[in-house]
């Protein structure tokens, strides 16, 4: 069926499925267990705005960058980035701060001007980053370089092993006589995850190296990079299939052959084997090792030094918490352009625990503070993050718990980390609080549930010097057609794990795979092609639109042919500009109609397409998609929304009416006046209904005065038997969930829009 399958869409397997569709002529699927391709490239939206969760700023992508040109390669051009300001980077510590310049000769510099004393070893350790991160690119480059030109290659690197091969914090210790200097210079630690005490000094200079020349960040967004890669793989014939949990690996006589997944598109879960001669895993070493492949037998004996490696290692891995921040103005009115903050309460970037500690009581001791929304380029939308540091096993207590529904306490715990990371960062941003509209922390548990990253682990396997040291890394594996992509195969980082891509391509082409792709990326770019959509997508044409309130359209789609099932609470993908895709519950499906009730008020993207669309528009659908469903049982169904969050719960009424159940449903619906009620288009909604009006001075008879949660918190309930819907506006949301879990609420089933 595929000429290649690749598991996971990161930057990793996107970058080996494009130079293989594009270089080597392969129909590559492309298989990702989130809803959403990029892995931590992706983007996530909360009413209109975005966040990055894993790409915060590259180096080394100017115009005539052999990174850039790749780059260039794999989107058709279609990719163009953004330059942070000249001084992108600014360590923060108590009484003093250094501002990072895009510059290498600058950066030198201040150094020297700040600590005179130690102007020698500043020079040296310039020189020194330069040297081992040669070292560690030409450990790299042996996974590409013919078999014979290999040794002569080794022989070069245990030239400056040793020093590659020490601690960061060894060489600091080594070099340099000031605490406060050698702190300062392991300051952007969290942009290769390990900290000085175990980080090899090789992953050290790599990283400062990659942002000598200054940083940049994908212009609109982190999410474009998915997109324009997607080009290449589909055009062919390939196709990046989302929903798609890989839960084996195939093997015929001790080759690779197939993936096993879990599809999770359609109404019910279902399992699919893909086959192809050439497998690609972009999941890191970890779970294709122990979890994809046969621990025992003889797969098990040809894999085992790999998997004791990868146990050694593990141990030293981290995660991170991260706090998603929506403002009210841009971050220029704080003095901000873009910029990123590393700010530190102390120099001692060693004892993880101590901060692990500090940060669960709400005390962290290191952040990074990003501005997504700056640095992307959008004055629509004002964003902010906040990242801190932690022990994988920080949110342990929790660690089987389902996602959104872990209680109470965990709530609790969240707050008091968030509020914790917010008054840090107003130290050294004073007015950043007063500007925060909305926030939203993500755990350690949340990076695993989306990621399958084992323990939430921010990055691949620790770059220590046992990793570094070792000649287990690289694209091939023990067992015939399969190969790593990714951070494991490459570097850690977004271009690391780029590379890695590469170098599985490489291989998967055979002995002349590289010189064929150095070959094509000195080509001139061709236009993009026009191709058949994969099957995972659909021409959709708009035979309809209304107008239900100033904001809200109520909008009919044609497809091409009809839906093959369609569980009530899912939602569509709509392409609604270049490169831009947006999530809309299905409000109705039937045969090829699709009908969606969308609101335009964020002025996003999707917004604009739904003003502009006129009868006879034609676009791009991916659908169904997501889980929210009804849960079938015979408990009180409560169904709480605002706005066009009342979106999917149409079809579950019909549902319920159909099965003559909805007499156990009733509905509290919020919009600010009674002209902004929607629910009056539609049936069949719940026999019992609260309209909550917010912004009126006289209520109609039957409605509450107040906003749904107001009304929510008088409702009289029994825990054990009502099952709580809830969709709407983040904010309102988690407003709703925070109360019902005081309540004592136990069955939560959460939308956000």
């Amino acid at each position: 069926m595929w000429d290649v399958i690749v598991i996971g869409s990161g930057i990793g397997g996107l970058t080996s499925a494009g130079l293989l569709a594009g270089v080597g002529d392969k129909k590559v699927l492309v298989l990702e267990k989130h809803s959403e391709p990029g892995g931590l490239t992706h983007v996530f939206r909360r009413d209109g705005a975005s966040w990055d969760v894993g790409l915060h700023y590259i180096g080394n992508v100017g115009p005539d960058s052999k990174t850039r040109q790749l780059f260039d390669w794999l989107s058709y051009g279609k990719l163009q980035w953004n330059k942070l300001p000249d001084d992108f980077d600014r360590f923060i510590y108590p009484d003093f701060q250094f501002n990072v310049p895009s510059d290498p000769a600058l950066y030198k510099a201040r150094l020297i001007a700040r600590f005179p004393a130690e102007a020698r070893a500043i020079k040296r350790y310039f020189r020194d980053i330069n040297l081992c991160s040669l070292w560690a690119t030409m450990g790299f480059v042996r996974a590409f370089v013919p078999q014979k030109v290999a040794p002569i290659v080794g022989v070069l690197q245990r030239l400056t092993s040793r020093k590659s091969l020490q601690t960061t914090q060894q060489y600091m210790e080594k070099n340099f006589r000031s605490p406060l200097l050698r702190a300062l210079l392991v300051s952007q630690w969290g942009d290769y995850g390990v900290p000085p005490a175990n980080s090899a000094f090789a992953i050290h200079a790599q990283i400062v190296k990659h942002y000598l020349n200054g940083a940049w960040y994908p212009q609109g967004g982190a999410g474009r990079i998915a997109r324009t890669f997607e080009k290449r793989i589909e055009s062919r014939g390939g196709a990046v299939r989302v929903c798609q949990q890989a839960t084996e690996i195939v093997l015929e006589e001790g080759r690779a052959v197939g993936v096993k997944v879990i599809d999770r598109r359609g109404p019910e879960p279902r399992e699919v084997i893909y086959r192809a001669p050439t497998i690609i895993s972009n999941i890191g070493l970890e779970n294709t090792f122990q979890s994809l492949l046969p621990t025992d037998g003889e797969i098990g004996s040809k894999t085992a030094a790999i998997r004791e490696w990868i146990e050694r290692l593990k141990g030293n891995g981290i995660s991170a918490v991260t706090l998603y921040l929506r403002l009210k103005a841009p971050v220029s009115t704080l003095g901000v352009q873009g910029e990123n903050y590393w700010i530190n309460t102390c120099t001692d970037h060693g004892d993880l625990r101590l901060h692990s500690a500090s940060l669960m009581k709400g005390h962290p001791t290191q952040i990074y503070v990003s501005f997504p929304s700056a640095k992307a380029g959008d004055d629509r939308f004002h964003t902010a993050e906040i990242i801190s540091f932690v022990l994988p096993d920080a949110f342990s207590a929790w660690q089987n718990t389902p996602k959104g529904q872990r209680g109470h306490a965990y709530a609790a715990q969240k707050k008091q980390v968030a509020e914790g990371l917010l008054q840090l960062a107003e130290v050294s941003l004073p007015g950043l609080t007063q500007l925060v509209s909305y926030y939203e922390l993500s755990t350690p548990l949340t990076m695993e549930h989306y990621t399958s990253h084992p323990r939430g682990g921010f990055y691949g396997l620790p770059a220590t010097p046992e990793r570094y040291s070792t000649y287990l890394l690289g694209p091939t594996t023990p067992i015939a057609g399969l190969y790593i992509s990714g951070t494991d195969a490459g570097c850690l980082g977004i271009v690391g794990a780029l590379m890695g891509g590469v170098g599985a391509a490489a291989q998967a082409m055979g002995a002349r795979g590289y010189p064929l792709i150095q070959a094509a990326l000195k080509e001139p770019l061709p236009p993009l092609p026009t191709y058949p959509l994969p099957a995972e997508k659909q021409r959709a044409v708009l035979i309809n639109k209304t107008q239900l309130t100033a904001t809200i359209w109520h909008l009919y789609f044609e497809l091409d042919s009809p839906l093959a099932a369609f569980e009530p609470g899912q939602f569509g993908r709509l392409r609604v500009a270049d490169y831009e895709w947006r999530d809309y519950s299905i409000m109705r499906a039937e045969d090829r109609r699709i009908e969606f009730v969308i609101d335009t008020r964020t002025g996003g993207d999707g917004s604009v397409f739904v003003k502009q669309a006129s009868v006879g528009l034609q676009t791009e659908i991916e659908l169904p998609l997501g889980h929210y469903a009804l849960v079938k049982n015979a408990k009180r169904k409560v169904f709480i929304a605002t706005g066009t969050g009342i979106a999917p719960f149409l079809p579950m009424f019909n549902q319920l009416t159909q099965e003559g159940t909805i007499n156990t449903a009733e509905l509290l619906f919020g919009c600010p006046t009674w002209v902004d009620d929607i629910t009056r288009h539609f049936s069949p909604l719940p026999p019992t209904k609260t309209l909550c009006l917010s912004r009126v001075d006289v209520v109609p008879d039957g409605a509450f005065k107040g906003r749904v949660t107001d009304a929510l918190n008088g409702l009289h309930f029994d825990p054990a038997t009502t099952d709580f819907y809830v969709c709407g506006s983040a904010a309102m949301v988690m407003d709703c969930q925070v109360l019902l879990e005081e309540k004592g609420a136990k069955n939560m089933f959460i939308e956000r829009y």
